[in-house]
């Protein structure tokens, strides 16, 4: 069962730290369950070495600019992550480490277009 949260005021102080020390006690007597909350931690995305982003394009079977539409950065970007000169952001990492561990999610990516 869900509670409503109550703003703590300098005028409800006093009653909402009553019925907390109230709550406490229930619980201790075994009168009242312990609210219980899952809650769902999201790893940072890993860091991407040199050689591991140009491993993982290459395995696509990608020129640096087919791969740097993917992320919508240019081409010169994936040439300096490759080269060790930049870092990819956070955002990108995250897809690389989608990427790496699923390829075929660059299909939900892929247009189709008719050759005239």
């Amino acid at each position: 069962m869900a509670t409503k949260r109550e703003k703590v005021t300098k005028e409800n102080f006093e009653k909402l730290l009553l019925k907390s020390a109230k709550q406490a006690v229930e619980y201790t007597r075994s009168e009242r369950p312990l609210a219980e909350k899952l809650v769902a931690l999201i790893e940072e995305p890993p860091q991407y070495s040199k050689g591991e982003i140009k491993k993982i394009r290459a395995d696509l079977g990608l020129s640096q600019p087919a791969f740097a539409k993917i992320f919508g950065e240019s081409a010169s970007a994936i040439r300096h992550w490759e080269q060790g000169n930049r870092n990819a952001s956070k955002s990108a990492r995250r897809l690389l480490d989608l990427i790496e561990k699923d390829p075929s999610i660059l299909e939900l990516m892929t247009v189709e277009s008719k050759a005239s």
